[in-house]
């Protein structure tokens, strides 16, 4: 294996702390609570706001960093460029016209947020690929390693005490087990790469990451999850496809690990029962509900076709809201959120982009920097499960999700290598001028919605108080329920104006 490249410590004050600030982020939250009175969801939801106002403020204070990361844009092909563009403005503009401007202009600006923070990601790749790339690899072992810890203990605690229920039952440091789900969605195809991209003498470390991948697979079958066995399939399929020979170990690590989780799930979970995932396969009622969601967007879509009904309003009460703040797919949210040509372009710059980088990274036998093959195999696979899961799942709006989707995004981002990356470029003032109002612009609205969590209790019992047989909460960017309502007797007129109709 060869010896790393050497890094500039000098910078860590400067934009690689603001990469490690994001990488504390996927290290900690899944496993450690900081803020226990906000309950897991709106925890995870507070810090991630403050972690992307902060890697925003860095950026404002920063033009050496300002300056790579907008190299690091300006290098995308100008249709890419006028299409991202394109999506931003339409977003504002049905923003603009919502009925809920304040939460839809919120969405706009977290997602652009999490944009510059992938972007920032993917110049610290291309600034030094070797060592940022081993970086991350070795974020997603850690981050996987302390949950792992987190498990065991709770499982002993389960056999020492009786009263003690074991996972998930006993508590997962989640809100709900999908998000988790979405963890390993992201985190699985890279365990198997690090299992590959360790060098053999390192026989220790090979079998914790193994092993890691096997526990993963017996929490998978634990928890009753459909999206997280189809995204890997897809991702299987996919990287067998597009990789070959290449794949062949990498997929031979996954299947040793279903395998042995089959066993630790047996041992850990079960009496002799088939897994929790397999009976939510045998369950025709949860397809009925998806496909019920997908029906109520597209009706929205034909209703809204060029704006759609605004960002985040899918959750907003007057409109037929069915029992989550999110239809389960990024497909169909876009559709009737952001209106038809948005989701078109979305869907465009996003396959065609995907397409691109791993035709490259097919082709390249030996990739730069001495960055093991196994891991381009590993990346491809996360970026495709990641990209199935949330065509069935909430996949892209839930926090740990969205800054693993930063980590992984921005990493496969800077990747890929342009055909014009030689050439050096320098951005103009203009465009200092506006990458620094859409920062400001966007800490402000989303640091804004932090007001939120001191009315919090207020919107949850108006939630409770005015829907039937509803004993939680469906997130969005909050977990309360409905967005903007604080009134219960809202709720209820509008209900009743509904079912009128």
């Amino acid at each position: 294996m060869v010896a790393l490249e050497p890094f500039d410590w000098t910078d860590v004050s400067g934009r690689s702390f603001l990469f490690w600030l994001v990488g504390a982020y996927v290290v900690l939250v899944p496993t450690l609570s900081f803020l226990p009175s906000l309950q897991p969801f709106n925890e995870k939801r507070a810090i991630q706001v403050g972690v992307l106002i902060a890697v925003a403020g860095g950026l404002l204070a920063m033009r050496a960093a300002r300056q790579r990361w907008l190299t690091t844009v300006c290098r995308l092909p100008l249709a890419a460029r006028w299409g991202l563009g394109g999506v931003l403005g339409l977003g504002l503009l049905s923003s603009a016209l919502a009925p809920a401007p304040f939460y839809a202009f919120l969405e706009v600006g977290h997602f652009a947020l999490l944009f510059v923070a992938a972007g920032l990601v993917a110049s610290e790749v291309r600034r030094s690929p070797t060592w940022t790339q081993r970086a991350i690899l070795g974020i997603v072992v850690v981050s996987a390693g302390l949950y792992a810890v987190y498990f065991v203990v709770g499982y002993g605690a389960h056999l020492a005490v009786s009263d003690i229920k074991p996972w998930p039952e006993g508590g997962t440091n989640y809100a709900n087990i999908r998000f988790f789900n979405h963890h390993q969605t992201w985190t699985l195809p890279l365990l198997a790469g690090v299992v590959l991209s360790l060098p053999r003498r390192w026989r220790v470390g090979k079998g914790f990451a193994f092993g890691l991948v096997a526990l993963w697979w017996a929490l998978v079958f634990a928890s009753s999850v459909r999206g997280t066995v189809v995204a890997m399939g897809v991702a299987a399929i996919g990287s067998g496809l597009l990789f070959r020979g290449r794949a062949k170990k990498w997929l031979l690590i996954q299947a040793a690990g279903v395998l042995l989780g089959l066993g630790l799930y047996y041992l850990l979970f079960s009496a002799g029962e088939a897994p929790r995932a397999a009976d939510k396969f045998g369950d025709p009622t949860q397809y009925s509900r998806r496909l019920r969601h997908w029906r109520v967007c597209l009706e929205m879509a034909w209703a809204h076709p060029i704006l759609g009904i605004g960002p985040m309003h899918f959750a907003w009460f007057p409109y037929p809201f069915t029992e989550p703040a999110s239809p389960h797919s990024a497909l169909m949210r876009g559709l009737a959120e952001w209106g038809v040509p948005s989701t078109i372009a979305m869907v465009g710059l996003t396959g065609w982009g995907g397409w691109q980088w791993m035709k490259q990274e097919r082709k390249t036998e030996s990739t730069p920097n001495g960055v093991p093959k196994a891991v381009g195999v590993a990346l491809v696979a996360s970026v495709l499960a990641g990209a199935a899961h949330s065509m069935v799942s909430g996949l892209i709006l839930a926090p740990l999700s969205q800054m693993l989707l930063v980590l992984v995004g921005g990493w496969a981002w800077g990747r890929y290598r342009h055909a014009e990356q030689s050439t050096e470029i320098n951005a103009s003032v203009r465009s200092h001028v506006l990458l620094g109002a859409l920062l400001l612009g966007s800490m402000l609205i989303v640091g804004g919605s932090l007001k939120d969590l001191s009315t919090i209790e207020e919107r949850r019992s108006a939630f409770r108080e005015s829907t039937d047989h509803r004993n939680r909460l469906s997130p969005r960017y909050w977990a309360q329920g409905y967005i903007g309502v604080r009134d219960s007797s809202v709720i209820e007129r509008a209900g009743s104006v509904g079912g009128s109709d």
